[in-house]
């Protein structure tokens, strides 16, 4: 037991490098980018306060998906969605830092949360397909909130962002409204 206690205190220190690896995405006060950690808490927030628009998913499952999905980014650091040079070496260097990060937790919660991973990365479940929507939708969100601030630093457009995201919506009519009424509020804004 002790051991145990130990290996996943270790590893609750670890992920606390979470909390530095930051996006491109800016906060709401302009000053500085979000980072993994806030939006991990953001899309589970998502998750929770639709959860009556989303019946018979696993919730519990949802919600750890949604907080873990990213840590893997502590070794791999965050790939920027429209950086075509690196979204080319993504997948292998998450699945190389998923198996160095998850090896430090007890065999049983290295197997849940490489399954979890696995889970997300596929996209094949029900609660997968809605974290990913989430995930590709908290962004928009977030460029609401500040004004567009990183689009328009990296020259995103419309057609960018829709041509990249709007596929992670169409499985679900909820998902897509929200998603068309973020982009089309961005749009009446003059944002992107």
């Amino acid at each position: 037991m002790e051991e145990r206690i130990h290996k996943i205190l270790s590893f609750l220190q670890e992920i606390e490098k979470y909390k530095t690896v930051e996006r491109k995405m800016y906060s709401s006060n302009l000053k500085r980018t979000e980072s993994d950690a806030e939006h991990s808490w953001h899309v589970a927030m998502f998750l929770f306060l639709f959860e009556k628009e989303l019946p018979n998913l696993d919730m519990n499952k949802m919600l750890k998906l949604a907080l873990m999905h990213d840590l893997v980014e502590i070794y791999a650091g965050d790939t920027f969605a429209f950086d075509k040079k690196n979204q080319a070496t993504k997948k292998e260097r998450e699945f190389e830092s998923s198996k160095k990060l998850f090896s430090q937790l007890p065999e049983d919660l290295n197997n849940e949360f490489t399954d979890l991973f696995n889970e997300y990365e596929d996209v094949k479940t029900s609660e997968a397909k809605i974290v990913k929507s989430f995930d590709k939708i908290q962004p928009i969100l977030q460029n609401l909130c500040s004004e567009g601030k990183s689009w328009k630093e990296h020259g995103i457009t419309f057609s960018d962002i829709n041509d990249y995201k709007r596929k992670h919506m169409e499985h679900n009519n909820f998902i897509l409204e929200i998603y068309e009424k973020l982009l089309n509020d961005a749009k009446k804004r003059k944002l992107i």
